[in-house]
């Protein structure tokens, strides 16, 4: 089949970056094809599949997919890509070629902790622990890296291969927002972020010798309205300054590059 497939981890909520980048490739002029949802429950991911295709204008063709896939199992990543390359699975009438990956997946803290962190957003520096160190490094950063390489076969098959990292701007050495929130935790997800911008360098790097035509981007969304950035008693520190579609959009950019765009930005 002809037009683009892409992938966007951690995209089953409509009130994401993920899910708002899917909605803004849908509509927008981008020749995409199928957009394939995904995160660790499938009835979310049914349900923002679901949701997505509500939104879109009648006239729209675009198949809508979820996956069910949690980024830092193994398992579940190989039992993903196997969905996909099948004959009769996501991308089967797409010959298993994957154009866009979006690693948008990530967390600030880890799932059994945000009792102990500031308003649900972040851990304090003082209370972080090694273990809590491991658990989002390892969904930030360390996923990132085994799910790019489970999926490079399905990217070399494309013309136009692009992988966006979704990073932020607290994994700058540099990072001065002004925002109350600045002085917030954070330790870990800024460490994680700026592992993140080097991992995106490396890729760009050496990843197109095995993929032809692969960029590799980071984005920034800047300081979003996500849920993430609403809960708690964190509501008026971290009320984000950007939209979703603002966001998003940087996501939508490095998406459509064109082939004599930037890559290792």
């Amino acid at each position: 089949m002809h037009g683009k497939t892409v992938l966007i981890t951690g995209s089953t909520d409509s009130r994401s970056l993920g899910w708002t980048a899917a909605k803004l490739l849908a509509t927008g002029d981008y020749g995409f094809s199928h957009i394939i949802l995904s995160g660790r429950r499938d009835e979310s991911g049914q349900q923002a599949a679901q949701e997505l295709r509500g939104s879109l204008p009648q006239e729209c063709q675009i198949t809508i997919s979820a996956l069910t896939l949690d980024v830092t199992d193994s398992e579940s990543i190989q039992n993903a890509v196997a969905l996909l390359v099948s004959t009769d699975g996501l991308l089967g009438a797409f010959g298993g070629r994957l154009d866009v990956l979006v690693n948008n997946a990530g967390i600030g803290v880890p799932p059994n902790r945000v009792d102990a962190s500031e308003g649900g957003m972040f851990l304090p520096t003082e209370k972080t622990t090694a273990a809590d160190v491991m658990t989002i490094m390892n969904t930030n950063v360390a996923a990132v890296v085994e799910l790019t390489n489970a999926l490079l076969p399905l990217l070399a098959k494309s013309n136009a291969p692009r992988v966006i990292n979704v990073s932020s701007a607290r994994g700058s050495l540099t990072f001065e927002s002004g925002l109350p929130s600045e002085r917030t935790g954070g330790l870990v997800y800024n460490a994680s972020k700026a592992a993140l911008n080097m991992v995106t360098v490396m890729q760009s790097k050496n990843l197109p010798a095995f993929v032809t035509n692969l960029k590799v981007n980071a984005a920034t969304p800047g300081h979003t309205k996500t849920p993430c950035c609403r809960m708690g008693t964190y509501i008026d520190l971290l009320a984000g300054t950007r939209t979703l579609e603002e966001g998003a959009g940087v996501i939508v950019h490095l998406a459509t590059l064109a082939d004599d765009g930037p890559s290792e930005s």
